[in-house]
């Protein structure tokens, strides 16, 4: 791809050269198919903002579960990761028209091979490799947190809530947020999200 060429364009001003190569290089590994084992060095941010941000980890939020048996929705609790844009969540942002905050349901990896496991997938050691290559759209591969879980964002499993909602969390930041992306997390981040739902145009005709 030759995205990571024009990727200039698209980064912050602030960034010194050695960021903005770090970067560079970091993304360049998911255009190789020929590196196997991803460096996921600088994924996560050193800085603890004490408001949230777009890609920031988030521990249990509530989620709509459907259950095909009974044909009805139950509340559950899910780890998940912000989809909204920053300024779209600010509390601080008086917006003419409320926007809700959306989220991508995050599971950790162990039980979601668990997961595979119950429905009798087939190689799953090697879907666990193209997972952390970042193979497939609908999945974000997350490497070890600050809690030292792996997680699969799920980029196809989304719901929303209420602003409130999220910035009632606010007062205790340290221990309702997981984690936060740096630079290179949240540009593949954003990548990954801009694949899974925009690829135009196509040159197939789906009829």
């Amino acid at each position: 791809m030759d995205f990571i060429e024009k990727l200039d364009a698209l980064m912050p001003d602030y960034l010194t050269d050695e960021n903005k190569n770090r970067l560079r290089e970091g993304l360049r590994q998911f255009t190789n198919e020929s590196i196997i084992s991803k460096n996921y060095t600088d994924f996560y941010s050193t800085t603890q903002y004490d408001f949230f941000l777009q890609g920031d980890l988030i521990r249990q939020l509530r989620f709509p579960v459907f259950d095909f048996k009974k044909g009805n929705y139950s509340k559950k609790y899910f780890d998940a990761l912000v989809v909204s844009n920053t300024c779209d969540i600010d509390k601080n942002n008086n917006q003419k028209i409320p926007k809700e905050v959306l989220l991508a349901k995050a599971i950790p990896l162990d039980e979601y091979i668990l997961d595979l496991k119950k429905i009798n997938v087939e190689k799953i050691d090697e879907k666990i490799i193209q997972i952390k290559k970042q193979f497939y759209s609908n999945l974000l591969y997350l490497p070890p947190t600050k809690n030292s879980k792996e997680y699969i964002v799920l980029l196809d499993d989304i719901c929303q809530i209420s602003r409130q909602e999220l910035n009632n969390l606010m007062d205790d930041i340290p221990n309702n947020r997981i984690d936060v992306l740096d630079h290179f997390g949240y540009y593949l981040f954003v990548f990954k999200l801009s694949y899974h739902l925009c690829r135009l145009p196509e040159e197939h005709y789906r009829n």
